[in-house]
């Protein structure tokens, strides 16, 4: 009571044990005044008592409705960890496949480059052999055929007779040719009889013939290769630029669904917090400590109530004096004191 009126305490309790102990008959003014404030006090503070009960009665309600909400939403919030793991596996599970449809890729395209390039090789190959034959054809054909070489010169001759000779087996002549031809061509043009003439005829045809099948060799070749070769190059070239944009989709799938199991599950941990408990102990604790003290707190008023009721005829009274030391003692106890018996220092 101290706490709701300190003034009137330390006003009070010097008057409040004569009070107390006057018969109702012999009461003063001034003595039914004092106890009549008195009596306000303990109501005042019975109220608060009591208020501090139902308050703490609220507050475990509440806790308990606050821990079946939690319960509740920790089942659906676990469901859902579950879930989003689930999704974060499959993420996973998407994102490796999509990687090794990658290296796959990569590895396919390799092989189509190296079969561009063995491609490539045989066709500048089939160029080069066709240059040599032109070369032979407009160059050493043509000097042994007309005669341009002095007798002197026979030496450079044979050679280039050789060379020619060597070019009508690459092109498959006749072997019969192939022999005449060294013979013939030795000869000058104006000795050359009508065989002699023949053979020549028949030689540059077959060189012609053949420069003209190395021509549409390599032609073919490089027709091949924009067909063949070079489209699969950029098959392979786009079938990795679609293994790369399905690795990064999975990748930013994977992250999603990394990150939503990451919050799901600090939603679960934060539903299973021991903050929880520890609050539904503060709060039972309170409510002990609140009917406790309303409970010592209806003693006293007991106490009080039966003191100040009519005496047998004849007795003194010393309950009055009893209940009036106990009444001050619960109206402002002593400083520092911590006790179940005061109230006033646990409740309002």
């Amino acid at each position: 009571m101290a706490q709701h009126a300190p003034a009137d305490i330390d006003t009070l309790r010097p008057a409040l044990p004569q009070a107390l102990g006057a018969k109702a008959e012999e009461q003063h003014s001034f003595q039914q005044m004092v106890l009549d404030t008195f009596k306000k006090l303990i109501a005042d503070a019975g109220g608060s008592r009591a208020a501090a009960v139902q308050t703490a009665e609220a507050a475990v309600i509440e806790h308990q409705a606050l821990e079946a909400d939690a319960a509740a939403k920790l089942e659906a919030a676990q469901q859902e960890e579950s879930a989003m793991k689930q999704c974060e596996v499959d993420a996973t599970g998407a994102l490796a496949a999509a990687e090794e449809g990658l290296r796959s890729a990569d590895g396919a395209l390799g092989v189509a480059k190296e079969a561009l390039a063995s491609a490539e090789g045989a066709a500048r190959a089939k160029g080069e052999a066709a240059r040599a034959a032109e070369g032979v054809v407009g160059d050493e054909w043509i000097v042994i055929k007309d005669g341009a070489l002095a007798g002197k010169d026979w030496r450079a001759r044979d050679k280039h007779i050789k060379k020619v000779v060597a070019l009508l087996g690459e092109a498959t002549a006749p072997a019969s040719l192939c022999a005449a031809a060294p013979a013939t061509l030795k000869e000058r043009p104006e000795n050359r009889g009508p065989f002699a003439k023949a053979t020549v005829d028949h030689t540059e045809q077959a060189l012609h013939n053949h420069v003209a099948a190395l021509l549409a060799e390599r032609d073919a070749a490089l027709a091949a290769i924009k067909l063949t070769e070079a489209q699969a190059v950029a098959a392979a070239h786009s079938a990795v630029e679609e293994a790369s944009s399905r690795v990064s989709v999975a990748q930013d799938a994977s992250i999603s669904a990394q990150n939503a199991w990451v919050d799901a599950n600090a939603r679960v941990s934060g539903l299973m917090s021991e903050k929880l408990a520890e609050r539904r102990e503060e709060v039972a604790a309170q409510l002990e400590e609140a009917r406790a003290a309303e409970k010592n707190f209806q003693a006293v008023l007991a106490t009080f109530e039966a003191s100040t009721a009519p005496p047998a005829a004849g007795a003194d009274s010393p309950v009055a004096l009893e209940t009036t030391s106990a009444a001050t003692a619960t109206a402002q106890p002593a400083a520092g004191a911590d006790s179940p018996g005061a109230p006033e220092t646990t409740g309002a």
